[in-house]
């Protein structure tokens, strides 16, 4: 363990972090805190193994899902940079896919920016629920032809006339098999040549029996109905380049710290600053939050406003493993978080709030996913009105409630959404079945809320 955080964030940070694992039942995790000039913090929680209590640390090597695709990128763009590639390039110049698809070929930049008009073929949710052991297993997905007709069945559904973005593993599985073509390297040679080894990640890799071969390595694990449940991790072919490597919070720092210093850390310059800060740009947008703000998409990279900055980040996924790495480009402080099982919530949660903490801030008052569930919880239970000839009942559901009001002829269920994202607001909306918007309110009193509901004021308990 390395710190030289003040002694009190520190101690928020952990407590943190502790709470997450005992509230969504993470058996091991690890977190790093970085900021252009080293690593200023790195630590295991909770247990890497549960069969012998073995510790988590911060040189145990999770998987990161989905942040590999940031590796990717960088694996491509040294090629452009080489004079190998052009982002503008169809992807058919190199490999023999989409010949036959709507439109015209995708480019390498539309891979990278899941802005192709290819829909998720679901190759890499199958491929992971094979090595998790979850059914259906008998799904045809081994080897490059069952690749093959995964790609094909996306190419027959493209969307051709509005740009829309769909998140695509296997456009990143083709941008793999374009590095290849190119180097005449495997893919993960390819990335172990431009990147593990210039930054001296001599323990992050895609090898099974590499992985296996390191004492300190996570078991993989999915939740179950009876608990933690051991699974396997995908280690395949076509999950290297959008999800496949395993690496440790300490060897994701450097990385990271290369990311946030324009492509060069420690003497060692992958690629050029210019490269870097393009594909930290957004090219595209993943999704836009009830208070319009938007979160971007890069060359691998998600791209927000946050904390008065901006930040820089991705996650991952691979079912028995999460992961999340991000960092803030004005202030140079970036966090890495890693763990063993399909944790909810996502690091991609707990990680932005791990740098509210180090910024002073609350969790509940800033990131979203944390500002909504303090509104949330404030807010279920059972409720009623004078002489309780009408009540209703308030639950959690995804973003947002769900009432079920009843008054002896029946019940009647509808979602509630939140107007805004701040914790403090309590207005919220619903739509009835004639298309009419219906608006809701909860009060706050001493011991209780009420709730205005169409005519009805029912009071909380």
């Amino acid at each position: 363990m390395s710190s030289d955080l003040d002694s009190e964030t520190r101690r928020d940070l952990e407590s943190f972090v502790s709470d997450w694992l005992a509230e969504a039942s993470v058996p091991g995790a690890a977190v790093a805190v970085v900021d252009r000039d080293g690593t200023r913090y790195a630590e295991g929680f909770g247990a890497r193994d549960l069969e012998h209590n073995t510790p988590a640390t911060e040189e145990t090597l999770f998987g990161i899902g989905s942040c590999s695709k940031s590796f990717t990128g960088v694996a491509v763009l040294s090629l452009v940079e080489e004079g190998e590639l052009s982002l503008s390039d169809p992807v058919t110049e190199y490999v023999d896919r989409y010949a036959d698809a709507p439109g015209e070929p995708p480019t390498l930049r539309e891979l990278l920016t899941h802005s192709s008009g290819f829909p998720s073929d679901g190759m890499a949710v199958a491929l992971i629920q094979r090595y998790m052991g979850v059914d259906p297993t008998e799904v045809p997905v081994s080897g490059e032809a069952d690749f093959g007709r995964y790609v094909a069945d996306a190419a027959d559904d493209r969307v051709t006339d509005r740009e829309e973005f769909f998140y695509y593993n296997s456009g990143y599985t083709v941008l793999g098999e374009i590095v290849e073509a190119v180097t005449g390297q495997s893919f993960a040679a390819a990335v172990e040549d431009r990147v593990f080894e210039p930054l001296h990640m001599a323990r992050t890799t895609f090898d099974r029996d590499a992985f296996d071969g390191e004492e300190d390595r996570m078991t993989p694990y999915y939740p179950g109905d009876d608990g933690s449940t051991e699974g396997g991790f995908p280690f395949d072919r076509n999950v290297e380049a959008p999800g496949g490597i395993v690496s440790s919070v300490s060897e994701l720092a450097t990385y990271l710290r290369c990311q946030m210093r324009g492509g060069e850390v420690d003497g060692t310059r992958l690629l050029e600053e210019e490269t870097v800060a393009q594909a930290h740009e957004q090219h595209s947008t993943r999704k836009t939050r009830i208070d319009g703000a938007e979160q971007g998409y890069g060359y691998g990279w998600m791209i927000e406003e946050y904390l008065d900055d901006r930040m820089v980040a991705h996650g991952g996924s691979v079912g028995v493993s999460t992961a999340w790495q991000g960092f803030l480009e004005d202030e140079g402080l970036g966090v890495v978080v890693l763990c063993n099982t399909s944790a909810d919530p996502h690091p991609m949660h707990v990680g932005p709030a791990l740098l509210a903490i180090l910024q002073g801030e609350e969790p509940e008052q800033v990131e979203p996913h944390y500002a909504l569930a303090a509104k949330r919880d404030g807010l279920t239970g059972e409720y009623e009105s004078s002489r309780g000839l009408m009540s209703g009942e308030v639950e959690r559901e995804a973003g947002g409630l769900s009432l079920t009001l009843s008054a002896g002829r029946g019940d009647q269920t509808m979602p509630l959404v939140p107007e805004s994202l701040d914790p403090d607001e309590t207005e919220f909306y619903s739509v009835s079945a004639d298309g009419a918007r219906t608006e809701l309110r909860f009060e706050e009193h001493d011991d209780h809320h009420d709730l205005f509901v169409q005519r009805w004021r029912l009071h909380g308990e």
